[in-house]
């Protein structure tokens, strides 16, 4: 017998000693632990019997696997009644059928490739992902999705998306954006990537979220801030107001001149742009649509000391 059919025979050997541990009477005992002592390798393949077969407990979504481990069960309940060696023989197969199975589905088989969402400048999407869970994603916004038995992986790679997020504790539902995470607990809330932090806005329920070695839970109506500068800085809202985007509004509350131009911007081809850097620090409230830079153009030269200069490309605000 050759050095790979020896080693053959001993694995085979050894998962159907393992798989009779079981059935096995006194006589097929003292027979196994005296095998089990003849031999350094004997006993090391039983041992890799045994944790094989522990690791096809993680195959619990697999039936046919299963099956095939109830299978062993009512084989070993028929072993006092059957041949002895018929019941080794298919033994031995049923350990390495599921061991084999466990390692390609483990090892050989490749992951699920990622469901891509994405939309253009000033668009706004609706889907429904796998697990029920709705995602809409604002303007000019892409991400990934990717499922595992584990967890739902959601990678935000621009923009911005509020999630509603369908329960299952057994599978986290995780929003990626660069090292940064947002770890839902059964809720809907809100996640932009904006140039300098990512911002989380919590409308119901509960999100853990992660920067570096810092965590924070938040509740509703909270936002919070994740930036290299300034860590995790958390804040109350109001939720109409940060609700605008899913109907179509820019909503502003004595908002800075300067942000209210760099939200109008991300919706429309059209800028706006300060001709003086000092107007930014100037206060606007109002509802808008989203897309109309004209509009907010001449919303601001009506309220505020800013005259309008739309001669160019850009929209440019210029002191009065």
């Amino acid at each position: 017998m050759t050095m790979d059919k020896h080693s053959r025979h001993i694995a085979e050997k050894a998962a159907a000693y393992f798989v009779q541990r079981h059935g096995a009477t006194a006589s097929e005992r003292r027979q196994r632990e005296a095998w089990l002592a003849e031999d350094a390798q004997h006993a090391r393949a039983y041992e890799e019997a045994r944790r094989l077969w522990d690791r096809t407990g993680d195959l619990r979504d697999d039936t046919h696997l299963q099956a095939l481990k109830a299978a062993d069960l009512v084989a070993l309940q028929r072993s006092r009644r059957a041949k002895v060696g018929w019941i080794l023989s298919a033994a031995a197969v049923l350990v390495l059928l599921v061991c084999g199975a466990y390692l390609t589905k483990r090892f050989l088989t490749p992951p699920p490739a990622p469901v891509r969402y994405a939309t253009a400048l000033g668009e706004r999407h609706a889907a429904i992902l796998a697990d029920g869970t709705r995602v809409v994603l604002n303007t000019d916004s892409v991400l990934e999705v990717r499922y595992t038995r584990n967890q739902r992986n959601v990678q935000l790679q621009q923009g911005e998306a509020q999630f509603e997020v369908t329960h299952d504790p057994a599978r986290p539902f995780i929003v990626h954006v660069g090292e940064d995470t947002v770890t839902a607990l059964g809720t809907r809330f809100q996640v932009r990537r904006a140039p300098d932090a990512t911002v989380v806005t919590l409308l119901r329920g509960k999100v853990k979220i992660a920067q570096g070695k810092e965590r924070r839970i938040l509740h509703p109506d909270e936002q919070a801030r994740l930036s290299d500068n300034a860590g995790i800085v958390v804040r109350k809202i109001d939720p109409a107001q940060v609700n605008g985007w899913l109907h179509g509004w820019l909503r502003f509350r004595n908002t800075p001149l300067s942000e209210v131009i760099a939200e109008a911007n991300r919706y429309s081809p059209h800028k706006l742009r300060l001709g003086d850097p000092t107007l930014g620090r100037l206060k606007l409230s109002g509802n808008f649509r989203t897309g109309d830079s004209a509009s907010i153009a001449a919303a601001v030269a009506q309220l505020l000391p800013v005259r309008v200069d739309d001669r160019g490309t850009d929209i440019v605000l210029l002191a009065k």
